[in-house]
């Protein structure tokens, strides 16, 4: 058997569990996305007012080795998140918010410039801050425009 027809058999297989178990599939979807935009508010409104800024911030961890734990556990658990969100992409669900998720709680290199020239978009600034000032949070803090 080769590798296309293993592939039709996955899908054929994959929609027709679909087909069967749709009202699940939607009632589950709908529940992920409304958690998600849920969360994504949650995060956004607790994120620390100054976490823009190109000064890194200190840890308050003192201990060299629950800090390289944590990180460790941070990035395996990205790793899965952004495998996980590549495999749900193509069925109904949230894979593209999955994957950024993931990419955005890893150490990437290079994530950091990324996400300070998102940020300095004004349309995703003053979205960032609707929904801040929504809960009763100080607005994001950025740095002078620089050449980065």
């Amino acid at each position: 058997m080769s590798f296309v027809d293993t592939f039709k058999a996955f899908c054929l297989a994959v929609f027709g569990w679909l087909k069967a178990h749709g009202l699940v599939v939607g009632i589950i979807s709908g529940a992920s996305l409304v958690g998600s935009i849920f969360l994504c508010a949650l995060v956004i409104a607790y994120l620390p007012c100054d976490y823009f800024r190109a000064k890194r911030r200190v840890s308050r961890i003192r201990k060299p080795f629950l800090w390289g734990g944590l990180i460790l556990v941070k990035n395996l658990v990205a790793v899965i998140l952004i495998i996980v969100g590549i495999i749900l992409i193509p069925l109904p669900g949230q894979g593209v918010l999955t994957v950024l998720i993931g990419i955005v709680i890893s150490d990437i290199p290079g994530k950091r410039k990324l996400e300070r020239r998102i940020i300095r978009s004004p349309m995703v600034l003053s979205a960032l801050n609707h929904i801040r000032s929504r809960f009763n949070r100080p607005l994001l803090v950025l740095d002078e425009p620089t050449t980065e």
